[in-house]
C-alpha cells in the first residue's frame, strides 16, 4: 500500500490522501482516485463541491467564449450532488485536452494509460494550465 497526498491551490478543493495498492499505476488511475477522494471530502458541502469542480475543469473553450461575451464566470450550480463516475470522466477528458498535466518524480505523464511508478518521497504534481493573455 502507498498513500499519496494530492494538494491543489484551487480554492475550495481540499487536499486528499490517495491510497494505491502498488507503486505502479496509470495517470487514469491517479486522476480517478484523486477525484473520488476530493468528492468524498466535498460532499459535506455540495455548493462548495460544485464550485470547486467547475473551477478546476473550466476549459479554454469555455474561457474564450465567455471572454468574447465580456465576462468570465463560473457556471450556475448544476445537480446538487456530483456523481463520482461523471466527474472522473470529466477529469479524464480535461487531462486528455491538456487542461492540466501530471508530473511524477519530476517527469511529465503524457497519456491516460501511461504507466507510472510512484516512489516514496517523490512528488506527484497535478498542474492546472492557464493560457496567458496575449500569447
Amino acid at each position: 500500500m502507498m498513500d499519496i497526498e494530492v494538494r491543489t491551490r484551487v480554492p475550495d478543493v481540499p487536499a486528499v490522501l490517495v491510497r494505491l495498492a502498488d507503486d505502479r499505476t496509470t495517470a487514469r488511475e491517479l486522476i480517478s482516485r484523486a477525484v473520488e477522494e476530493q468528492i468524498r471530502e466535498l460532499r459535506a458541502d455540495t455548493g462548495r463541491c460544485r464550485r470547486a469542480l467547475d473551477r478546476q475543469y473550466l476549459s479554454d473553450e469555455d474561457l474564450r467564449a465567455q471572454a468574447a461575451a465580456g465576462v468570465i464566470k463560473m457556471p450556475r450550480p448544476a445537480p446538487p450532488e456530483p456523481g463520482i463516475a461523471e466527474e472522473v470522466a470529466r477529469a479524464h477528458r480535461a487531462f486528455a485536452r491538456g487542461t492540466f498535466v501530471i508530473f511524477v518524480g519530476g517527469h511529465q505523464v503524457h497519456g491516460l494509460d501511461e504507466e507510472v511508478v510512484v516512489r516514496l518521497g517523490e512528488p506527484v504534481v497535478f498542474l492546472r494550465l492557464v493560457a496567458l493573455a496575449g500569447g
